[in-house]
Parts: structure tokens; sequence; C-alpha cells
């Protein structure tokens, strides 16, 4: 009855609007485009993608070496750089000469 429209409706209604993955990377690369970074070339702005991704994924971890672990505060035993470095850093010097004094006491 309607050949044209009919052909028209087989030609525009297969085709998927969008995928929810592409629009997201659209929608996070205007994060990234904002017009204080307009002069940022393309190659710069591909890889500020990549790393967001990566972070967002999980993927990129600045801070899992920062922290020490329960076993560089062990009272007995040798002292670990990490333990020196993180009481030095936040000033606790009273547990760190404690720990030192432990760590003679133990190897006497």
């Amino acid at each position: 009855m309607f050949p044209l429209l009919f052909c028209v409706a087989m030609d525009v209604l297969p085709a998927q609007a969008s995928s929810v993955s592409s629009e997201r990377v659209f929608s996070s690369s205007k994060e990234t485009c904002t017009l204080q970074r307009a002069n940022l070339s393309p190659l710069v702005l591909e890889a500020l993608q990549v790393l967001k991704f990566s972070f967002k994924q999980d993927r990129l971890n600045f801070t899992s070496d920062l922290v020490a672990e329960e076993v560089d505060y062990n009272i007995s035993g040798p002292v670990s750089g990490k333990a020196i470095d993180e009481l030095t850093i936040a000033g606790k010097f009273d547990e760190l000469d404690e720990l030192l004094a432990n760590e003679n006491e133990d190897q006497m």
C-alpha cells in the first residue's frame, strides 16, 4: 500500500541510534575538553582519556605502596624502612624511638 514509506522505514529503523559505550566516551571527553584546556593537542587529550579510563577501572593506584602494612610496625625484629619513613613524615619520633629501642633489645 505504501511502498516508498516501507523502503524508508526499512532504511532508517533498523539502524541503532547510539550505543551506551560510545555515549560514555563522548561524555567523558566533554569533561576533559573544557574551555580552559582548549589548547591541548589531540595526542595529550588522548593520553588524558586513556589515563582517566584506566583510573576509573581501578587499574591505576598511586597510593598502594604509600601506606605501611602492619608487619612494618612489628614491635620485635628489624624495623622496616617504610615504617621509619612514615613515622618520620608523621612527626611521631617517640614511637620511632620506641621501635628502634625494641629492635636493639631484640638483637642483644
